[in-house]
């Protein structure tokens, strides 16, 4: 496994401030130079549903880690909260 460019761990970091408040966490379950999987961790959160919907999620990490470093292609979420999640 790659880890992230150190542009977008640093991105990946700010981001997931976002989630900390509401008690979740981002966790990056695989990396390479051009696609990241990224884990929503609700397990501490006292309120999954407050967290950012997956989609919106989504769009806001993508656009912001490909920003951050221009070859990743694809970001993938896991959202234990998405009902079609095969993960």
């Amino acid at each position: 496994m790659t880890q992230l460019s150190p542009a977008a761990q640093a991105t990946l970091d700010e981001l997931a401030a976002i989630v900390e408040a509401d008690g979740a966490r981002l966790v990056v379950r695989d990396a390479s130079a051009s696609e990241v999987t990224i884990e929503l961790d609700v397990s501490q959160s006292e309120c999954p549903e407050c967290v950012l919907p997956r989609d919106l999620l989504v769009d806001i990490l993508s656009s912001r880690l490909r920003e951050a470093d221009p070859d990743l292609r694809r970001v993938d979420l896991i959202d234990p909260r998405d009902p079609d999640a095969t993960h």
